[in-house]
């Protein structure tokens, strides 16, 4: 059942304040989620709907939902749909013009991020997905695990700048996004799924921005992070979204360094069985995505192109890594 668009008076003399839908996708993270949803239920911003999609953790999060949280819809999955479908229940179920998208283990830093949201939608309209700031959320402090960004830390992290990537679960959208786009693909499961989004976006002209204003913390809860699991969902999903996003020469040029990437996490961690069976599973899958094939634009491309001239040498991306491995 779909719900009315509520609206409100906005301080600044505008006619009505949109419908800000923020959705939360959770799996067995209770030490996290407290802190996640106090942050969302504390915002200034007088007109939201929050969505908590529990992919069948059957934890007693409902209910705790239920008695301390009674604004939140909850929506339980029979089973673990994945990442890409969780996420995808709570779209479908949101009404707000504008989309956030939460991990349960990432809270806003402070009561007025989504009132710094719709700020920066107002000063970009040009702009269609925000990515948000991540920071430790003890500290204040940037996140370099998850700073993916084509662009040197140091000197653009308080910059706002269009980027090629936003944390699935720290990021918001404008609506027509998913009136345009194909929402996440599903078969992916978790893990990458975002760079498949990308370029589905840049295929429709859409931008993304990061936005250093607006903050979240991200706790960075193990629970759903061990290395078989990542090493193998990664592995295998950039053969699907390189075959299925690029032609055969870009399609190179994404896989390549991807495999660099995770062959040097690989031989830091050992994890050599996953990553195995991430690279077999990725090539012999690549027969049942034949037909979502949706290759990148020759616009697309070049607008790739044109943000990676800013990225840093490789010795640079390395030593973050160094400091703070992505995986």
């Amino acid at each position: 059942m779909t719900l009315p668009i509520q609206t409100a008076e906005l301080t600044d003399n505008s006619s009505v304040t949109p419908l800000v839908s923020v959705i939360i996708l959770y799996y067995k993270r209770a030490e996290t989620i407290r802190e996640t949803l106090d942050s969302v239920l504390r915002q200034d911003f007088p007109n939201s709907e929050v969505i908590v999609v529990d992919n069948h953790s059957q934890d007693g999060l409902a209910e705790l939902i239920h008695t301390k949280y009674p604004r939140c819809r909850y929506i339980e999955l029979p089973k673990n749909a994945g990442a890409c479908a969780g996420r995808n229940v709570g779209l479908r179920a949101a009404v707000g013009e504008f989309l956030v998208f939460l991990e349960d283990d990432v809270s806003f830093a402070s009561p007025f991020e989504l009132s710094k949201m719709m700020a920066a939608w107002r000063d970009h309209p040009e702009v269609q997905v925000l990515a948000f700031q991540v920071c430790d959320p003890d500290t204040g402090k940037l996140r370099l695990r998850e700073w993916c960004h084509p662009r040197y830390w140091r000197d653009f992290s308080e910059s706002e700048f269009e980027t090629w990537w936003f944390g699935e679960g720290a990021a918001a959208f404008r609506r027509e996004v998913f009136e345009v786009c194909d929402p996440y693909y599903e078969p992916l499961f978790y893990g990458a799924e975002g760079d498949d989004l990308v370029i589905r976006l840049f295929n429709e002209g859409f931008r993304i921005l990061h936005t250093p204003h607006v903050r979240v913390g991200h706790r960075a809860s193990e629970q759903g992070r061990s290395s078989e699991r990542q090493y193998y969902y990664f592995t295998r999903n950039y053969f699907w979204i390189a075959y299925k996003d690029f032609r055969f020469v870009d399609a190179i040029g994404y896989l390549l360094p991807k495999l660099m990437m995770m062959s040097y996490f690989t031989v830091r961690t050992k994890a050599f069985r996953p990553f195995l069976r991430g690279i077999r599973d990725g090539i012999t899958g690549l027969r049942h995505i034949r037909n979502h094939r949706t290759p990148a634009t020759p616009a697309a491309v070049a607008y790739l192109r044109d943000l990676g001239k800013w990225r840093p040498n490789l010795f640079v991306r390395l030593a973050r890594h160094k400091v703070a491995p992505q995986l």
